[in-house]
C-alpha cells in the first residue's frame, strides 16, 4: 500500500508510523482524510488502523457526550437527546434532539466500541448502528415462537457486547412467551435465549432458562468482563427480587439475591462502579449504593437525604452516578464526596428511560462481503448551546477540533 506522506527531508514515512499517527486522531478527522485519495481511504478503513484506533483513541479518551432517552407519551414513544458535557463545572454545554434516528422511536443500548444496538418495543425491529461513520445494519428477524404461543418485544430483555474470546459482536435477547388462550397471560414459561453474531449475520437458539423471570432492561450500558446483568422478578411485572447474570463465554446463567432492604417503596437501577456491578436504590430521598463481589453485596455509600431526587438512572465516568430530579433534570452525584450537581438539562417528559456515554469509533457494522445500509444524515447532531431548534444542515459538535495541525504532519 503506497501512501504519499513524506518527512520534511523528503523521505517517505513508514506505513507503521502513518498508522500510529492516524490512530490517535478523532473519527471526524479521519473520515475527512478518507477523501484525500484511494490509498488514504484504504488505510483508514483497514482492520489494522481500526483496531489500533480503538486502543489509542477510543480507550484512552473519556466521553464528554451523553445520549439520553425519554419516554414522551403514555403510549411509550421515545425521544433521544445528545448532551455535550463539560466537567469544569459539570454541566451540559449544549444539547439537542436527535430527530433523524434511523427508524421511528427506537430504544438504544450501548455503545460497545462506538456501536449501538437499536430495538423497538412495539414492533420487532433490531439493528446495529455506528452513528460516527453513518452505518446502519438491520438484523434478520428472530425465529418465531412455537404455534399457539404469543410474545411481544415489550417484554424482552437485551444485551450487546464484544465476545472476549472470539472478538465477535453479539446481541442477546431473552424472550418471554405465553399461551394465546384467554386468561393464560399470567402463565409464563422459562425465557428463551437467542444470540445474534455479526460475523455470521444470524441468530441461534441458545436454549431456555431454568425458570421464568421478568427481566428489566438496564438504563445504562451494563456488561462487566463479558457478563450481562439484569434486575429480575419471579412474577410478571413484579418488583425486583434478584439479579440475573448471563455469561456467554461459559454458558452459565446465575441468580443472585438482592441485598436486604425495603423493596416496597424504592427505585432501583443497576450500574457499574470500579468495574463491578453496583445496585443503586433511592429510598425516601436517600441514595444507597451496593457493589457485588463474588456474589456478595457490600454497602459502599449512603448519600442524602437528597431533596428533589426521584430515581437513579446509571453511571458515568470517574465512578459518578446519574440521577433524575422531580423536574426530570439530570443530576450527577459523586458518592465519595456526596456532591450533587445539575447537568442543566431537563427532559420535561414522562420518564428517563436510559442514559449512555458515547464515544466515536471507526468500527464497521457490516461483514466484509456485504454493504451496510446508510441513512440520510443519521449521524449524531446537536443544537447550539441551549437551543432546541436543530437546523437540518447542522454539523455535529462531537469530536470536532481543528484538524489543520494534523494535516501539517504530512506536508
Amino acid at each position: 500500500m503506497s501512501i504519499a506522506m513524506e518527512t520534511m527531508t523528503g523521505d517517505p514515512l513508514p506505513e507503521d508510523v502513518i498508522i500510529e499517527i492516524l490512530s490517535r486522531l478523532p473519527v471526524k478527522n479521519l473520515l475527512q482524510f478518507k477523501c484525500v485519495c484511494k490509498s488514504w481511504h484504504a488505510i483508514i478503513t483497514s482492520p489494522k488502523l481500526i483496531s489500533k484506533h480503538l486502543r489509542n483513541y477510543y480507550d484512552k479518551n473519556d466521553s464528554d457526550c451523553l445520549l439520553a432517552q425519554y419516554r414522551v407519551t403514555q403510549a411509550g414513544e421515545i425521544a433521544s437527546f445528545e448532551l455535550l458535557v463539560d466537567e469544569t463545572p459539570t454541566r451540559a454545554l449544549s444539547y439537542g434532539l436527535l430527530d433523524r434516528m434511523p427508524f421511528q422511536s427506537p430504544y438504544i443500548y450501548g455503545p460497545c466500541d462506538g456501536i449501538f444496538y437499536l430495538y423497538g418495543h412495539f414492533y420487532d425491529f433490531h439493528a446495529l448502528w455506528n452513528p460516527a461513520i453513518n452505518e446502519l445494519k438491520t438484523l434478520p428477524p428472530i425465529p418465531n415462537p412455537p404455534f399457539s404461543f404469543s410474545y411481544s418485544p415489550l417484554w424482552n430483555a437485551y444485551g450487546f457486547r464484544l465476545h472476549p474470546v472470539t472478538k465477535d459482536y453479539e446481541v442477546i435477547v431473552m424472550r418471554e412467551y405465553w399461551r394465546e388462550e384467554e386468561g393464560a397471560w399470567e402463565d409464563r414459561y422459562p425465557l428463551s435465549v437467542f444470540v445474534y453474531t455479526l460475523s455470521s449475520d444470524s441468530w441461534r437458539y441458545w436454549g431456555d432458562l431454568s425458570r421464568y423471570y421478568h427481566l428489566r432492561n438496564n438504563k445504562c450500558y451494563i456488561c462487566v468482563k463479558g457478563v450481562f446483568y439484569w434486575l429480575g422478578s419471579y412474577g410478571a411485572c413484579g418488583d425486583p427480587e434478584v439479579v440475573i447474570n448471563f455469561d456467554m463465554a461459559t454458558n452459565v446463567c446465575q441468580e443472585i439475591q438482592l441485598p436486604d432492604y425495603d423493596k416496597s417503596i424504592n427505585s432501583e437501577s443497576l450500574a457499574v462502579y470500579n468495574d463491578s456491578i453496583a445496585l443503586l436504590v433511592v429510598q425516601e430521598r436517600v441514595l444507597h449504593v451496593w457493589t457485588l463481589d463474588e456474589r456478595c453485596w457490600t454497602k459502599k455509600f449512603v448519600v442524602g437525604p437528597l431533596l428533589g431526587v426521584q430515581y437513579p438512572v446509571g453511571h458515568w465516568q470517574n465512578n459518578t452516578i446519574i440521577l433524575t430530579s422531580d423536574s426530570y433534570e439530570l443530576l450527577l452525584c459523586d458518592p465519595r464526596t456526596q456532591e450533587i450537581s445539575g447537568l442543566g438539562f431537563e427532559g420535561r417528559t414522562i420518564r428517563c428511560e436510559g442514559i449512555f456515554a458515547y464515544k466515536e469509533s471507526l468500527v464497521p457494522v457490516k461483514n466484509g462481503h456485504e454493504e451496510a445500509e446508510t441513512t440520510s444524515d443519521c449521524r449524531i447532531i446537536c443544537s447550539p448551546p441551549f437551543n432546541r431548534n436543530v437546523a437540518s444542515n447542522e454539523k455535529s459538535f462531537l469530536m470536532d477540533p481543528d484538524y489543520e495541525e494534523a494535516l501539517k504532519l504530512f506536508d
